[in-house]
């Protein structure tokens, strides 16, 4: 019986892991300001596991615009 339920612990951790989020907010800035803000599904990106990852991160801080995945 212990067993059992070591392998249904065990089943539903896997579950809970393997359903993290697959999207992330994408907001685009000009002068400071933010124009717009899209989600982007991540599986449409081979070798993306991450928003951070995203060849659409580009910001440039001085002039306080681009794009910031989160």
């Amino acid at each position: 019986m212990k067993k059992v339920l070591l392998a249904l612990a065990v089943i539903a951790t896997v579950a809970c892991f393997s359903s993290c989020k697959k999207t992330c907010s994408c907001t685009t800035y000009a002068a400071g300001a933010v124009v717009s803000t899209t989600e982007v599904d991540l599986s449409k990106y081979e070798g993306v596991k991450k928003c951070s990852d995203l060849p659409l991160n580009n910001y440039i801080t001085a002039a306080q615009t681009g794009i910031k995945c989160e």
